[in-house]
């Protein structure tokens, strides 16, 4: 059996994926979770403070699992392509989370600081661009941090067609396709600029 804390995580993850932050009441979560309100105020203090220990598990988690599995790849292509298959495998692992991390990122203006979020989320983006800067420190840092922000770009939209397509799987070969187009960028000679993202 669950315990309560688990549970309300998980009724929360599920209900904002599908109707947004905004939209879900406290009564909502704590109904789908089957546990009662004064158990959501103790374990978290408020709605708003559940959403921010949401946000750390779940992406504490993708964040800690993709640093070790690029930890492994020893050079630009292989680390591309191990971002690509461990981004598009965790989603189908877990769509919901996907879901969940895309609506709260890119739906409706809902009641959370943006400042804050994207202070939160924006780890992913510096462990791509980490790894990438020791792999290849022959390549000039703006083209790198270019090109992994453009990694970022390739991967989204395939996420995007997954959650709203009802697919269960990617083409096989797609991880390897986005990570040849990327890491040929690193070494052409086109003209790159500053994103003004911090990475």
């Amino acid at each position: 059996m669950r315990d309560g804390k688990a549970s309300l995580l998980e009724a929360a993850e599920a209900l904002f994926a599908d109707r947004g932050y905004s939209a879900t009441s406290v009564r909502d979560i704590c109904q789908a979770a089957g546990v009662t309100q004064p158990s959501l105020y103790h374990f978290f203090g408020s709605k708003e403070k559940l959403l921010w220990t949401l946000i750390e598990d779940r992406f504490g988690t993708y964040c800690d699992e993709l640093e070790q599995t690029l930890a492994e790849a020893d050079d630009a292509k292989a680390v591309f392509q191990a971002y690509a298959e461990y981004v598009l495998s965790r989603m189908q692992r877990v769509p919901v989370t996907a879901k969940f991390v895309f609506s709260i990122m890119f739906g409706p203006q809902q009641d959370i600081p943006r400042s804050e979020l994207v202070q939160r989320l924006s780890r992913s983006r510096g462990i791509l661009s980490d790894r990438l800067d020791r792999v290849a420190p022959e390549i000039e840092p703006q083209r790198r941090q270019f090109v992994a922000v453009v990694m970022h770009g390739l991967v989204t939209p395939a996420v995007l067609q997954f959650l709203v397509s009802g697919r269960s799987t990617f083409p096989e070969q797609l991880p390897e396709i986005l990570a040849v187009r990327a890491a040929s960028m690193l070494q052409d000679d086109l003209p790159v600029c500053d994103w003004g993202v911090s990475l």
